[in-house]
């Protein structure tokens, strides 16, 4: 069968299935980068218009290709822009022959901001019912809220373009700006967007250094420098715009590194701009390196003496900082000397966002999921999350985990949904404002003192410069109230009084300095680590419904799923659905799943040796029974952690 027959076939299914569903109101065949592409224009009915939450007509590509490129996508966006608003531009739907391809397609299509309604020849084109259930299914169970880290593209990007965009622009001149707010704020986001920008739109080099690094932050002063002097050498060498710290370990002299760095930066004929991100790891209040209390002062008076010299030299060294607190670039002495960073950076701080924008953010991500968000339900959620544009995903993230995606498109009342985001600041939502305020308070100890008073309704008495970085920090209200429901769970959880390990000796080297950074460590790697099983066992039920949806099993779903317990523990469950089922699993239960299905999961997991390792090592929970942990304790466990959760973020 020729290309043009199978194209023919994939088309005549799609007719035969549509009907009662979508009127076809034409259909061509199209040549595109040596492809051949079948396309239709479907007409959808009333109700499928309410059901894809749509009012234009759809545009439906048929591609027979056997392994799904990403031409698929940029010839489907370019017949929507090409159709003038005739075609709806956000939702499309892509036939095709790949067994894999409807993963990859929906990825590339949320990469452009178009959801894709991807359906295999194979097994989605049977009839009406069964094509109905499958667009709604592939429409609504993305959860299109959940982010794991930072974004810098347009379709996650929400509320702060023109910040970045006044950021990138300011950056060309010479400036020296900050970026700062309390975790999950989006100011790693904010630094993307900005590099993003400047590659896209100037002449600019980047060089960027990720102060959380271990090889960074074990750095000395002369070796951070001479470290940037010799990555912006490589910037220079290849011509290139951008290139990410190489930490050398060279014992050059501070006087050596810095004439390397001087010299290095005046060949630059491009302005230069170079940025920290979690720069609180190398000041003097770092939690993973003392020696930051001598070192912070040569760097920062050496690094400004060079960022002068360029001035001088008329050429343009900018700096860009990303951190929680700018407490020791405003403090006037450290450890008896005087700061010569004090006043070098400004503190600016990344806000909330503007509530009006955190709404629009809520029902634009709403309408895609297949939730009605009215306008006081999005503002009620924005408030209770302290209109965090983070918080405010994973709340709205948690609602939709909640609701039946066969229930969809479906307003939700204000009562249902208060009860879900109270459900949610319970069970999620404060430890996730709890490790943020911890870590503020840790690196800003001042402001717990002055948020204790805020909260007992004494703000009367807090210095205003205190009252005002709480309130840019999104802490408090203008009214010094605190801010939403999170926030308010986060400080009654902190008054709590921490538990200690009783058999930790705080005199083994490797063992943390105090109990606090301990306990603030088990918190944060456990928020981590339950995030994690949760997006996994989400996933995992995901990948299993639509693999036996594509084998027409989906009958015996259920069996399928609970396969790997033993006969009792099966016998238990007989009775409950299999999204159920597996949220009783246990973290080996799911692991032993995931493994025996490794056929679906092996591209997106990698190497199944080095993943049944990593989630050994992250099944030891220090946490559960306040275990004895020291820092090497926790780097092992976070790079577990990270490396699966790098994998699972490749379909965000």
């Amino acid at each position: 069968m020729d290309v043009q027959q199978e194209t023919n076939l994939l088309v005549e299914k799609f007719e035969y299935a549509c009907k009662g569903l979508f009127a076809v109101t034409s259909r061509s065949t199209v040549t595109f980068e040596q492809g051949v592409y079948g396309c239709l224009v479907a007409k959808p009915t009333k109700r499928m218009k309410s059901a894809l939450s749509i009012d234009r007509e759809l545009f439906v590509v048929a591609s027979t290709f056997n392994d799904q490129q990403q031409r698929t996508i940029k010839f489907l966006r370019q017949q929507i822009e090409n159709s003038k608003g005739r075609f709806e531009p956000t939702v499309a739907i892509v036939l095709h022959n790949d067994s894999e391809g409807s993963a990859k397609l929906k990825v590339w299509g949320r990469d452009k901001g178009i959801a894709i309604l991807a359906l295999y020849g194979g097994g989605n084109l049977q009839n009406a019912q069964v094509l109905e259930r499958s667009l709604c299914y592939e429409l609504y169970s993305h959860d299109p809220f959940d982010v794991t880290g930072p974004v810098s593209d347009d379709a996650n990007f929400y509320g702060r373009r023109d910040e970045a965009l006044d950021l990138a622009r300011k950056l060309q001149r010479g400036a020296i700006r900050s970026c700062l707010g309390v975790r999950k704020v989006g100011k790693t986001s904010i630094i993307n967007r900005v590099l993003r920008e400047i590659r896209q739109s100037y002449e600019a080099a980047c060089l960027i250094v990720d102060c959380s690094r271990d090889e960074v932050w074990q750095l000395t002063a002369a070796q951070l420098l001479d470290s940037i002097a010799l990555t912006a050498e490589e910037l220079l060498t290849a011509d290139s715009r951008y290139q990410n710290l190489r930490a050398s370990t060279a014992t050059n002299s501070l006087s050596t590194a810095i004439k390397r760095l001087e010299l290095v930066l005046s060949r630059f004929s491009r302005p230069v701009v170079l940025v920290f991100d979690e720069i609180d790891y190398i000041t003097p209040g770092s939690s993973t390196n003392a020696h930051w209390r001598t070192e912070f002062n040569p760097f920062w008076r050496n690094l400004r003496a060079i960022y002068q010299e360029c001035t001088r030299q008329e050429k343009t060294l900018s700096i860009l900082l990303g951190g929680v607190s700018a407490l020791w670039f405003t403090v006037e002495s450290i450890e008896g000397s005087e700061n010569a960073a004090l006043h070098f950076v400004p503190e600016e701080y990344l806000s909330p966002m503007a509530l009006e924008a955190t709404i629009a953010m809520i029902r634009k991500l709403g309408r895609v999921a297949g939730l009605q968000f009215e306008p006081e339900i999005a503002e009620h959620i924005a408030r209770s999350t302290a209109n965090m544009p983070y918080w405010a995903r994973k709340c709205c993230s948690y609602i939709h985990r909640h609701l039946p995606i066969n229930e969809r498109p479906r307003p939700i009342s204000i009562q249902h949904a208060s009860s879900l985001v109270a459900s949610f600041v319970q069970e999620e939502g404060s430890a996730i404002a709890e490790v943020a305020m911890r870590h503020l308070f840790r690196v800003h100890p001042t402001l717990e003192d002055a948020a204790a008073k805020c909260h007992k309704g004494e703000s009367s008495v807090v210095q205003e410069n205190l009252k005002r970085s709480l309130r840019r920090y999104g802490i408090l209200t203008q009214g010094n109230a605190l801010s939403g429901q999170m926030i308010s769970a986060a400080f009654e959880a902190l008054a709590v009084p921490a538990q200690v390990p009783t058999e930790a000796d705080p005199k083994t080297p490797l063992a943390l300095p105090r109990y606090d950074e301990w306990a603030e460590e088990l918190a944060a790697i456990g928020k981590r680590r339950n995030i994690l099983e949760r997006r996994l066992r989400e996933l995992t039920i995901n990948f299993l419904r639509f693999d036996s949806m594509q084998g027409g099993k989906l009958a015996t779903f259920r069996e399928r799923v609970i396969a790997i317990l033993p006969e009792k523990q099966r016998e238990s469950l007989k009775h409950v659905s299999a999204d159920d089922a597996i949220a009783k699993f246990n973290w080996t239960d799911l692991v032993k799943l995931i493994v025996k299905e490794w056929a679906l999961f092996a591209q997106l997991l990698g190497d199944k040796g080095e993943f049944e390792q990593n989630c050994q090592i992250i099944n030891d929970r220090f946490d559960a029974h306040a275990k004895a942990a020291d820092s090497a304790d926790f780097a092992l466990y976070r790079r577990a952690l990270g490396r699966v959760e790098e994998r699972i973020a490749k379909i965000q």
